[in-house]
């Protein structure tokens, strides 16, 4: 599958700077990390970076996949029903029963697949400014300055969430640290053991970056498959005065 790429200039169009005011709906993360992002919630109108943890970017490329997966099932649905959802990488390696055991129906799943970074990261921004998918996922290594912005821009267009995925064999995360200022939000991703045979999966999860937020760490468990959000936070992996401060508390 290839998309043709629709390239704009730079420059915001008119009227996106009053959308940039506009309350977008997000997906709601659950008190103790809405107290770190702005708003209180994942906003859908934005750009999100999600990448392993350093080192772990071969154990953990399936972690990052699940994560994203929570994510796209608990996305608000728009008036006029639910939209598919478009999935960008190098290679159709994702596992369906997986998916749907996170809530994730992978009957609304498109998936594409690119030769590169460049490819793919043109196919999302024609995803994202066509506005006929809910929301684009990309697995690229590297995210420049130039191409985050126009990323963003698209999200922007639509009101669509855009999540750039920092998979094995698709690149290493340490590369959108230094390069990708634009996403909204920056996360860390690591596997911990579960509570059980039977328990969902459990993540050490890192916001890095929040765009009006503040960053913070902890351990979370997938939420049920109806739950509202996609995850629950188990583990507070923070300073408990530094976490009260953020929430206005004492």
């Amino acid at each position: 599958m290839v998309l043709l790429p629709h390239r704009p200039a730079l420059s915001p169009p008119a009227g996106l700077v009053a959308r940039l005011a506009a309350v977008r709906p997000g997906v709601g993360m659950g008190a103790a990390i809405g107290a770190c992002l702005p708003g209180g919630v994942l906003p859908v109108g934005a750009l999100h970076e999600v990448g392993p943890e350093d080192g772990a970017e071969v154990q953990q490329g399936a972690v990052v996949a699940g994560f994203a997966a929570r994510l796209l099932a608990r996305l608000p649905q728009g008036a006029g029903g639910p939209l598919p959802w478009l999935w960008v990488a190098g290679r159709e390696d994702l596992y369906a029963p997986g998916l749907v055991a996170l809530g994730l129906d992978p009957g609304r799943l498109v998936l594409a697949c690119a030769p590169d970074d460049a490819a793919t990261l043109a196919a999302m921004e024609a995803g994202l400014r066509g506005g006929a998918f809910a929301a684009v996922v990309a697995e690229a290594g590297r995210l420049s300055r130039i191409a985050a912005r126009r990323l963003q821009l698209a999200c922007l267009r639509h009101g669509r969430m855009g999540l750039v995925l920092h998979r094995w064999p698709y690149g290493r995360a340490a590369h959108a640290v230094e390069e990708a200022p634009s996403a909204v939000t920056r996360w860390r991703i690591g596997g911990v053991p579960s509570a059980g045979p039977f328990a969902p999966p459990r993540w050490r999860l890192a916001l890095v970056h929040a765009r009006g937020g503040v960053p913070g760490e902890w351990i979370v468990e997938a939420g049920e498959r109806d739950a509202a959000d996609p995850v629950r936070v188990v583990a507070e992996l923070a300073d408990p005065a530094a976490a009260a401060q953020r929430r206005g508390v004492g």
